[in-house]
């Protein structure tokens, strides 16, 4: 019996008539009933007695239909299985992101997607820059996700949002007062910055040394976490990226835009060739209007209307 046969004897058992297989089927009684005369030919045995226009199943049919049943069980079950990938509500997704968005941004968009697909399990775990795009490179993982991610051959940047730094700085601080805060106004002020491998360093770098400005760090820090903590204690002002939404995290920090523009685009990045999963594809949507509604500081959102500048120091 071919698979075909197989199903159209799987429905004649399980709905008991030529009508409802064929109904089941969405095909003809005719067609049924000819498929069946076939298959006895085929097996040389009866598989139906014909009694007063009933089909009453024969021996040879019950023994036959106790095994073909457990073929359309796994036959369902990959058809559920199809539906589910089709519809997201089942597969795995391994997501990997660097500390400064996987800190709150990735937990809180993760949080909200698995409550729409409970079905779906992720692994989320925080690596460093250089080991996000090296695990994507090398497919230990689906998708990462960051800023300024190190550049390898292998992968594929896509990007979900560009936005300007911004700078933090204890709550009080003199420049809380300004709607936006420049190089200018921050240069006499103690700075946290970052050590050579961080992504921001050279670009906090480069702006200084265009506005012609010292820049001599009172602190510097290998993560941007640290320097929200380290803003929190009142060491120092900082500039930061606008996607890490850790504020929460340390109610002693605000934020102001910070200006000349120094866009950074959040991205995430896959190994090249390797396409994205159904339910990849759908957290990545997902978390593309997630940071889009999440977006505090386009156009300068977040800061204080008609506040005038503060004294430099």
């Amino acid at each position: 019996m071919n698979l075909r046969q197989m199903e159209i004897f799987h429905a004649v058992m399980t709905h008991g008539t030529v009508t409802g297989a064929a109904r089941a089927l969405n095909i003809s009684q005719p067609s049924v009933t000819g498929v069946l005369r076939h298959t006895e030919d085929l097996l040389r045995f009866k598989l139906f007695e014909r009694v007063r226009g009933r089909l009453i199943p024969t021996a040879e049919a019950q023994a036959i239909f106790a095994q073909i049943e457990h073929v359309f069980e796994r036959v369902d079950g990959v058809r559920r299985t199809i539906d589910n990938l089709r519809d997201v509500r089942s597969g795995s997704i391994n997501i990997v992101a660097i500390p400064a968005v996987g800190a709150t941004l990735l937990p809180a968009a993760i949080g909200e997607f698995v409550k729409a697909h409970p079905e779906v399990t992720i692994r989320f775990q925080m690596r460093t820059r250089r080991e996000v795009a090296e695990l994507v490179e090398s497919r230990a993982v689906d998708v990462g996700f960051g800023f300024l991610t190190s550049d390898l051959p292998r992968i594929v940047h896509h990007e979900i949002i560009r936005r300007d730094m911004i700078c933090i700085m204890p709550r009080g601080h003199p420049l809380e007062r300004l709607a936006r805060v420049s190089v200018a106004d921050i240069a006499d002020f103690p700075l946290i910055s970052y050590t050579s491998t961080q992504g921001l360093a050279p670009i906090i770098n480069s702006i200084f040394a265009e506005a012609r400005l010292n820049f001599r760090p009172s602190v510097e820090v290998g993560l941007i976490i640290n320097a929200w903590a380290m803003v929190n204690v009142g060491a120092g002002l900082a500039l930061v990226d606008p996607f890490s939404a850790i504020g929460a995290m340390y109610p002693n920090v605000v934020a102001r835009p910070f200006v000349p523009s120094s866009p950074i685009a959040f991205e995430m990045i896959r190994a090249h060739e390797r396409p994205l999963s159904r339910a990849a594809g759908s957290f990545v949507r997902h978390i593309d209007a997630f940071v889009r509604a999440k977006d505090l500081f386009a156009s300068g959102r977040g800061a204080d209307a008609g506040v005038r500048r503060a004294p430099r120091r």
